[in-house]
């Protein structure tokens, strides 16, 4: 199976950082972002990657990445304009033969890959959204009675009936066809496979995500990251 990489956008929310660097080469607890996906996707014997990457960025991933030997895997290149992540997958439609994987450049999640291929197949899905049931918003929501007294209000709260997509979905090639649909992934390719009725399914997951969009999405990252690797080296210690 192949796997998709979306890393070709501009990180402007992380201005000026991403005028030096691109958002997926950002250094954390010692390494680029990119390589935690890599190894991620690795992990989860997903080994032939294609990396989908605007001409501004795509030399500085190609310096670092290479053809990926050094991950154990198999990196070839899709360089498009930045015109959205529909038309960026349809500039890399020749690499697609089979079932492939979507994967958002700037995510970092412990989704069990395995398991949401296996539900992917079973439900001979056309395209399987991952969906998670622990994130909290960033909002406190309400919910009034037909006067407009309040008869519930959380802060922040994780709501289950409403899952989080979280950039990762399991796709059949004719998932291109509706990359004519607009310019973006998200808004306009999947809700057009789910308006003509096409089998399109979530797959749910307590996991919680974290993007690198932000400045404060990118410090949460940052200590996830570092507390993982002293954990990681406290264990290898305790083994040595």
């Amino acid at each position: 199976m192949k796997a998709f990489i979306l890393a070709g956008g501009a990180g402007t929310r992380l201005s000026p950082l991403t005028s030096y660097v691109p958002k997926g080469m950002i250094p954390i607890a010692g390494k680029p972002f990119i390589d935690y996906v890599i190894d991620y996707l690795a992990g989860h014997g997903i080994r032939n990657i294609i990396m989908l990457l605007s001409d501004e960025d795509s030399e500085v991933y190609r310096n670092h990445l290479d053809d990926g030997s050094k991950h154990g895997v198999n990196i070839g290149y899709s360089i498009s304009p930045r015109t959205g992540t529909a038309n960026a997958l349809k500039e890399a439609s020749s690499h697609v033969d089979t079932t492939f994987l979507i994967y958002y450049g700037d995510v970092l999640t412990n989704l069990d890959l395995a398991d949401m291929i296996r539900f992917h197949k079973e439900k001979k899905a056309t395209c399987t959204v991952a969906l998670s049931t622990g994130v909290r918003i960033d909002y406190g929501v309400g919910r009034v009675d037909k006067d407009n007294r309040i008869e519930y209000f959380e802060e922040k709260p994780v709501l289950k009936e409403y899952p989080v997509a979280i950039g990762v979905c399991l796709c059949e090639p004719i998932f291109l066809k509706y990359c004519s649909s607009g310019p973006d992934i998200a808004a306009n390719v999947i809700p057009a496979l789910v308006a003509k009725g096409e089998r399109v399914y979530g797959y749910l997951t307590p996991e919680p995500h974290h993007d690198i969009g932000s400045f404060k999405q990118l410090d949460e990252v940052k200590k996830i990251l570092k507390t993982q690797g002293k954990s990681q080296a406290k264990a290898a210690s305790k083994q040595g």
